[in-house]
């Protein structure tokens, strides 16, 4: 395949590159940091500005990551101290906790000073929900923060009314526990606009419409084009049988797709593929079970993110799909003994070309019944994680979807993320400090929101534009037993790679899990690029069906509570 140019024309790219030339360097503000809070299409850009993460994990490499006691100083605990220029992407508390202080820049007066929780609440502008605010057991933000020259994050001991956690931390929560600093750094001579309160007119526009656009999941946020073009096709497939659901001749860019399947048996959720290949890659660069595509493989749960969901209509996707010759969207039916009907709707456009800056969109699924190992509960490399995404070339990870079949009687997701750029060596550039935490969630997964800031009586639904629990197993008495089904999306904090990607997640403690684990990840790759995936076959895919989790429950609890026979 011959290399794709980076415009339709060589005039126009030498006229564009005469242009950047003459032109001042971009002045980078809040409004545009706003922006990429709702930016789909520059997902799929592939330039490289670091991602990495400030956390609380246990340097060692064992599971004490609430708090590090080093960083805690005269009442003063100093969650993050960064240089610029950069901007904070996400700032996430496990316990909000503390009053809050941050100075930008080396100014003595800061620029956020309130109380932890009323900052993470997301009741008080320009700090408001959905961008900031609960979820099940913790609170997460996505107002952005950018700064010129430098940044340093603060909490001052607090007194909360309440019974503090129990554990190894609890006379430390006055200062919060379990934060997460994403951020991005750019180079030197990048021209960054510090954060400023209150918020110009035109910030706070900005603003307000990246808030209304969170605010309705389910809508895409992409502007809607004239020149676009919708196309359905609806397929009947027996047993064994695939069919295209389209094959679309670029180059364009697909902007949406929707897919219904006919019935709604969560059986064909794992027994039916979902495949996408563009151009003359050898390879799908989708290849998913289509529950799996749409984040749970258990059972049908309608919910609404920014980029996907389930809806009353069917599912849907938004993410970007460029591509420069050809498009092919195919399902597969693999059910031993059931037929489908797929019905799928494509609205994609026409474009010059494939600029050399844009990747194609992947989605790969994977199972694997993790072993556990014995590390003295210290994992200082990830060689025994879970992998969720390991690939070879340049491009961009945006998120994952894990649904884990959890068979033990307590919770199981101690495990941290740690994500290795380029080859990195353990400490990677993102290190967690737990599961639920990299779902935004903590202290286990909810089913609903209830963290700060939250109406626990309203039931709300624990999944915000960018992450959820869709099913947090069975909670009472056995603690998450059986199916958990959580996504995340990265979307302004998504992780751009030159050379390699390798996404893991510890199972349990530093490893020590014997569990199901399967999980599909998403990510943006130039042509060429090589992954690790292999389908399995169908009869490999298959999930404990819903209806047996209570019994299956109820028959560990038995087995726990018997009396052990004495060996001989």
């Amino acid at each position: 395949m011959s290399a794709p140019s980076c415009c339709w024309n060589w005039a126009v790219c030498l006229m564009a590159a005469a242009a950047a030339t003459s032109l001042p360097a971009q002045v980078r503000d809040f409004s545009s940091f706003a922006r990429d809070l709702i930016d789909l299409e520059s997902l799929a850009r592939v330039e490289f500005v670091p991602t990495r993460m400030e956390s609380s994990y246990d340097r060692t490499g064992g599971n004490q990551d609430g708090f590090l006691l080093e960083n805690l100083r005269d009442d003063v605990y100093t969650i993050a101290e960064l240089k610029g220029p950069g901007v904070i992407r996400r700032f996430y508390a496990g316990t909000p906790g503390g009053h809050l202080r941050i100075f930008i820049d080396g100014d003595p007066m800061p620029v956020i000073d309130m109380p932890c929780k009323q900052f993470f609440s997301g009741g008080r502008e320009p700090f408001l929900r959905p961008l900031v605010g609960p979820m099940g057991g913790s609170n997460y933000s996505y107002f952005p923060i950018p700064y010129a020259r430098s940044i340093r994050i603060q909490t001052t001991g607090l007194e909360e009314p309440g019974k503090a956690p129990s554990g190894p931390f609890r006379r430390f929560v006055r200062y919060g526990l379990y934060y997460q600093v994403t951020f991005q750094t750019f180079p030197a001579d990048a021209q960054i606009r510090s954060l400023k309160l209150p918020l110009s007119a035109s910030e706070q526009g900005e603003w307000k419409r990246t808030i209304e656009a969170w605010r309705s999941p389910g809508r895409d946020p992409k502007p809607s084009r004239d020149e676009a073009t919708t196309t359905t096709r609806m397929v009947r497939l027996a047993p064994g049988e695939v069919a295209d659901l389209a094959d679309v001749q670029g180059p364009g860019v697909i902007d949406r797709f929707y897919l219904k399947l006919e019935p709604q048996d969560p059986a064909l959720l794992r027994s039916t593929l979902l495949r996408m290949r563009w151009d003359e890659e050898r390879y799908d660069a989708v290849d998913c079970p289509v529950g799996d595509f749409f984040g749970n493989g258990f059972s049908r749960v309608p919910y609404k993110s920014l980029p996907m969901g389930l809806t009353e209509r069917g599912y849907y996707s938004y993410f970007s799909m460029p591509f420069g010759s050809r498009a092919r969207v195919s399902v597969l039916n693999e059910s031993p003994d059931r037929s489908l009907t797929a019905e799928c709707t494509l609205v994609y456009r026409r474009t010059a070309g494939l600029p050399s800056d844009l990747g194609y969109f992947h989605a790969k699924w994977r199972r694997e019944e993790t072993a556990a190992v014995n590390l003295h509960g210290h994992n200082r490399s990830g060689e025994y994680n879970y992998r969720i995404l390991d690939v070879r070339g340049q491009g961009r990870y945006i998120g994952t979807n894990l649904n884990v079949f959890n068979r033990h009687l307590t919770w199981w997701g101690e495990g941290d993320p740690m994500i290795f750029v380029d080859n990195e060596v353990w400490p990677p550039s993102l290190h967690g400090t737990g599961t639920e935490e990299y779902f935004n969630d903590g202290w286990d997964f909810h089913q609903y929101i209830v963290a700060a800031g939250a109406d626990p009586a309203t039931k709300e639904q624990n999944v915000i534009p960018v992450s959820g629990v869709l099913i947090p197993g069975i909670v009472s008495p056995a603690n998450c037993y059986g199916g958990n089904a959580v996504f995340v999306f990265h979307l302004a904090d998504s992780f751009p790679f030159r050379q390699r990607i390798l996404v893991t997640i510890e199972h349990g403690t530093a490893n020590n899990l014997t569990n199901d684990y399967a999980s599909t990840a998403y990510w943006y790759a130039r042509p060429g690029a090589t992954d690790f995936f292999l389908m399995r076959p169908p009869s490999e895919r298959i999930a404990v069906p819903r209806d047996q989790w209570e019994k299956n429950r109820e028959e560990a609890v038995k087995k726990a509570a018997s009396p052990r026979t004495p060996a001989p």
